[in-house]
């Protein structure tokens, strides 16, 4: 017995959300039991997935620094679980899904960013790694040239952000490789 974990990542704007979405939909219109979470940490919409390029929202679990996954995905039995924003979970999150992974046939879908406008991995990220049984890059045009896949996120704007590089809201943009290094030196 063994769950999966898999990975979707892009830069903001590329549509992970709608990927969440659209994977929720799929799996519960086939009669799967699935739970969608939040992390506390993305209050952008609530305790709703949206997606700027869908109309359709889902409510969410969200997922608070004493929250067990273990405990709740064991003790519901879902199918399918999917993480939305999964760079702002904990390391105790972290661990708990990977022994779901281990000790359940749950598959286990988590969507975010693999990096911080920085450019380093999120801690969150960096630790799961190893554990990832898939990785699936969700790709997107640079948000500033138009001629390249966007890779990095870059801040637009001058904001705050906390030792972990998080600062949350729609003040970022995916770009390319190029427009990161020309607009990271302004």
């Amino acid at each position: 017995m063994s769950g999966k974990i898999n990975f979707y990542y892009g830069v903001v704007g590329s549509r992970k959300s709608s990927e969440l979405l659209l994977t929720a939909h799929r799996n519960k219109s086939v009669g799967k039991k699935v739970e969608v979470f939040q992390p506390y940490r993305n209050n952008r919409d609530g305790n709703v997935i949206s997606s700027r390029a869908m109309e359709y929202k889902i409510p969410a679990v969200v997922v608070k620094d004493d929250f067990d996954f273990y405990k709740y995905c064991t003790e519901n039995k879902f199918d399918l679980i999917l993480v939305d924003e999964f760079q702002f979970l904990s390391k105790d999150h972290c661990d708990q899904l990977v022994q779901l992974m281990i000790d359940t046939d749950i598959n286990i879908f988590l969507y975010g960013l693999l990096s911080n406008f920085r450019g380093e991995l999120f801690p969150t990220v960096a630790y799961m790694l190893p554990f990832m049984t898939t990785l699936n890059e969700i790709k997107t045009v640079c948000g500033h040239c138009g001629k390249r896949k966007a890779t990095m996120n870059v801040m637009i704007g001058n904001m705050e952000a906390d030792k972990d590089g998080i600062s949350i809201g729609n003040h970022f943009n995916g770009v390319c490789a190029v427009c990161f290094k020309e607009l990271s030196k302004k």
